[in-house]
């Protein structure tokens, strides 16, 4: 596993709604697994709706809830954060 550069993505941002972005790669990785919205809510016991707003960045996401996320999707929270595609 490489080193995580979460940080200095952000950092590095002017001007982006990074909920946002963080939201379309949650989207992204989401939907590469084939895994539903509803299907992912129920591993992270969370309501679907609220899956729903932090991929269209309309939720402020809590560290523990992207790590819950990410460990449902089986992703390091910082592909999360790579916003190079």
């Amino acid at each position: 596993m490489g080193e995580c550069k979460v940080y200095n993505c952000i950092m590095g941002m002017k001007n982006e709604n990074i909920a946002k972005r963080f939201g379309a790669k949650l989207a992204y990785v989401r939907k590469s697994k084939k895994v539903s919205q509803i299907k992912l809510a129920e591993i992270v016991d969370m309501n679907f709706n609220y899956i729903g707003q932090i991929e269209r960045g309309e939720a402020n996401v809590t560290i523990n809830t992207m790590v819950r996320i990410a460990n449902a999707l089986d992703v390091d929270v910082c592909e999360l954060f790579d916003f190079s595609l």
